[in-house]
Formats: C-alpha cells, structure tokens, sequence
C-alpha cells in the first residue's frame, strides 16, 4: 500500500468512527424521552389520582418542566405546562429554588407561582429538580 492509500483509509476509518458515535448518542437521547414518556404514562393515575390515563395527545419530555404550580407538598410541587401535562417535581438536598438573583426555600414556592425546571427524570415519571426559578407570569394566560 503507499502512503497516500493509508492515509485515506485512516480517514476514512475516523470519520466512519464519528459518524457511529453520533449516532449511538442520537439513539441514546431518544430513548431516554421515550422511556420517560412510558413511565409518565404508566404511572399517571397514580402520580395526579386520575384513572383515565395519560393523554396522549403531546407527550411530554423528560429533562424540565416549565409552567403553572398546581400543587405544593413539602418535598414535591405538580406543574402544569400550556399543552396540559402535568408533570411531578421531586425536591433533593441538592435542589436549588431561586426567585430572579435570590436563592430561596422551597417552602416559598406557592400554588400559582410560574416556574422553570431543570432536572432529571426518574422511573416513575417525574422530573428531580436540579434547579428550579420561580418566573414571572407570562403575559399570555394559556394556563390553567
């Protein structure tokens, strides 16, 4: 073989390589959103008392949360999104709550509050916050 010969079967080898990695992490994210939606779906009686199911009509994803608080519990908060998902927040010690520069408590976040979720999804179809802000009503009101 010369040398310009392995030179392209090099590059052509590290570019197949690429092209593979990418793809396994677009696999990857994509059922990681499918497995979350499964599970929401699964145990949504459960999570908000409601036996008809989950609707699925706009499935949601599984990394946040952004919407109206419905609900407020010492260690969770439902959230409400426009497309009516309700999704369930879990609160952990390394949960951060902020209102605009603030950090603030979690006992502060009330019913009614818009917030913005970051977190990760679990098992059972709800979002363990990482960071949670408390936002501004938005000024249309396609909330319940």
């Amino acid at each position: 073989m010369t040398n310009f010969n392995i030179k392209g079967f090099i590059i052509g080898l590290v570019t197949f390589l690429v092209l593979v990695i990418v793809f396994q992490a677009g696999v990857f994210v994509g059922f990681r959103k499918a497995d979350f939606s499964q599970r929401l779906g699964e145990n949504y009686g459960r999570i908000f008392g409601d036996d008809k199911g989950m609707p699925f009509d706009n499935m949601p994803g599984g990394h946040g949360a952004v919407g109206k608080v419905i609900k407020v519990s010492s260690t969770t908060i439902a959230v409400a999104e426009p497309n009516n998902i309700e999704k369930v927040i879990l609160f952990g010690e390394d949960t951060s709550v902020r209102k605009a520069r603030a950090e603030i408590k979690i006992s502060d976040i009330l019913v009614g509050d818009f917030v913005s979720v970051i977190g990760e999804a679990n098992d059972r179809g709800e979002i363990e916050a990482k960071l949670v802000r408390i936002l501004p009503p938005p000024p249309i009101q396609d909330f319940r």
